[in-house]
């Protein structure tokens, strides 16, 4: 059986935050015709089950960055979690830097509270002084990143550590592009950790034994799924390592240039049921001319 990853923010996500119609039909059709469908995402298991469930979907879920693998009926297949060790290492280094951060278990994303308020009224401050296109989209992906589900407000990352939870996830949160290459920099020095970014204003930190694409080939093991013809959609630098695992590695309209160009194909943006376009001419053609635009 050969399968499709779908990653969820900027690819099956519209700007409503939502699956649209066409975009669960599509899905539907290639579950129909024996197509193991995927959803690949930074996001919390807990947060992609309630956004599935609305939809009416049902699918395997690599959920924080690879971090986790779920299966349709919600039982955990595989897991890589942080050293606890290095989270307190990480987490305090991010205190010491005023960083606002989220660190993601399986059953909650942890935050403090004084820093999430910081965050959001900066938030708040950006959209009062308006801008051009880039700004607005900072934003908007910053809006969209806080309207995840299963928040837990802390007084101090003390009260993080505390916690009884293997921690897969902390993403690193700033609208100060020097800083956060700082923050990137430092923790791409660290030998057992993975760091990539989902938007523009973050970065996020994984165990090295933790990607997408580690993830998929983790699935394939586990299951009677294959590579060979697989194809993974996506936007962003945290989709670099599905693409890599995948025949058919689809870039979404909206995507930057770098991942376009890294990419075999690409097709609409997110608000114009892209997914549902590749997913049709996946059927339709297996056989398709790089970087064409369908």
């Amino acid at each position: 059986m050969s399968l499709i990853a779908i990653d969820l923010d900027g690819t099956l996500l519209n700007h409503q935050i939502e699956i649209s119609e066409e975009n669960i039909k599509a899905i539907q059709f290639a579950q129909e015709n024996g197509i193991e469908v995927v959803i690949s995402t930074g996001r919390a298991y807990f947060d992609v089950r309630r956004i599935c469930e609305k939809a009416g979907l049902s699918t395997v879920v690599i959920g924080t960055n690879g971090a986790t693998i779920h299966s349709k009926d919600e039982m955990l297949l595989s897991a890589a979690a942080i050293e606890k060790n290095e989270v307190q290492s990480i987490l305090q280094w991010l205190d010491e830097w005023n960083f606002y951060y989220e660190v993601f278990t399986n059953k909650a994303i942890y935050t403090i509270r004084k820093d999430r308020e910081n965050f959001d009224h900066e938030i708040q401050m950006m959209k009062r002084a308006g801008g051009d296109g880039n700004r607005n989209e900072l934003v908007e992906e910053a809006e969209r990143q806080l309207d995840q589900y299963g928040y837990v407000f802390v007084e101090n990352y003390h009260d993080i550590l505390k916690q009884k939870e293997d921690f897969y996830n902390i993403v690193v949160c700033s609208f100060d592009e020097k800083k956060l290459e700082e923050s990137r920099k430092h923790f791409q020095e660290y030998g057992s950790l993975t760091v990539v970014s989902s938007a523009h204003h973050n970065i996020e930190i994984t165990s090295k034994y933790a990607s997408k694409g580690i993830a998929l080939e983790k699935l394939c093991s586990l299951t009677n799924c294959s590579l060979e013809y697989a194809m993974a959609i996506g936007d962003s630098d945290n989709d670099r390592s599905m693409f890599q695992k995948v025949k058919y590695s689809v870039a979404m309209g909206n995507a930057k240039r770098e991942i376009k160009e890294i990419c075999t194909m690409a097709t609409l943006k997110n608000d114009e049921d892209g997914v549902a376009h590749a997913i049709y001419r996946y059927f339709n053609n297996l056989v398709i001319q790089p970087n064409t635009i369908y």
